[in-house]
């Protein structure tokens, strides 16, 4: 097989909502439950990322790594790896996110703090990521300290988004404090299979309202249809094809909710051949059909 280097925009990213320029940082409860496909799926972005798990059982995949948390568990992603999150339960499977630019915490560019405290750890291929479990001192710290952000982020009383500034900074203290890296070692890339499965994504997202064509999909990174299609099985756990499929079911939950387009509409607009597969893979994805599931959560 031949190995091609893959030019991947990092900043490139599948996501909400992550916070403000003037305030780069976002802190919610995620219900895997209330997601339609009861999970969420394959994504990267370019803030890093903290999750504690509030309840239940929850399967973390990050690159080629697999956390499973029980609750009061958590979890460091770094910025720009791909990572997903599964239940191991089928209900009531929760975590707190706190998502963060680098930027918030670097002080101002050039700075000493940004040069010696955040860039080599952002910038490292040595930490993708790390549980963080409640019988070690330094990672309960950084557990207890989610929870007061959280806290914090919608009490909302004076001061609120200095105090979660300096607890935030607190925790990457804990970090740099405990994590060692090998700084002459940063320069090596990450792994070139997860350079072509962003390519891979980048390329459906960008083109799931219309029909795609495996070849073109492996086209893009430089594998015949065979590789390609083992490359994704082995490193995101399902067929290009499903994943296709419930991204599709994803985007057309906005139209669904926010539109009065038909079902017809919503189908085509969202890349499926006819209203009938859409409503039959809607139906097995989700136990509901896009109608009902529309009268359950419609909000226009």
């Amino acid at each position: 097989m031949q190995i091609y280097n893959i030019k991947v925009d990092k900043n490139k990213k599948e996501t909400t909502n992550h916070g403000v320029y003037e305030f780069p940082i976002q802190i919610y409860e995620t219900f895997l439950e209330k997601n339609v496909l009861g999970f969420v799926n394959w994504h990267w972005h370019e803030e890093v990322q903290f999750c504690l798990v509030t309840n239940g059982k929850v399967d973390f995949y990050v690159s080629e790594k697999k956390y499973t948390l029980d609750e009061g568990q958590g979890i460091f992603i770094n910025s720009g790896y791909l990572h997903m999150a599964k239940p191991l339960e089928k209900e009531s499977n929760s975590y707190i996110c706190i998502d963060f630019n680098p930027k918030f915490i670097s002080s101002f560019q050039g700075s000493i703090i940004k040069q010696k405290y955040v860039d080599p750890y952002i910038q490292s291929n040595q930490i993708s990521s790390f549980a963080l479990n409640n019988d070690v001192n330094w990672q309960h710290s950084i557990l207890y300290k989610i929870q007061e952000l959280h806290k914090l982020y919608y009490a909302k009383n004076d001061l609120y988004e200095f105090d979660i500034y300096i607890t935030l900074i607190s925790m990457w203290r804990d970090i740099i404090s405990n994590i060692k890296i090998n700084k002459e070692k940063n320069e090596v890339v990450k792994s070139s299979d997860e350079d072509r499965l962003k390519v891979i994504f980048s390329y459906i997202h960008e083109n799931y309202m219309n029909k795609i064509n495996l070849e073109d999909i492996a086209n893009t990174i430089h594998l015949n249809k065979s590789e390609c299609c083992h490359l994704f099985k082995r490193n995101v756990k399902c067929t290009i094809f499903e994943y296709i499929q419930d991204y599709r079911i994803n985007k057309s939950i906005d139209f669904l909710k926010n539109t009065n387009m038909s079902i017809s509409e919503i189908a085509y607009e969202n890349g499926f051949c006819t209203p009938s597969y859409y409503c039959e893979i809607f139906k097995k994805k989700t136990n509901v059909t896009p109608k009902e599931y529309r009268n359950l959560n419609k909000k226009v």
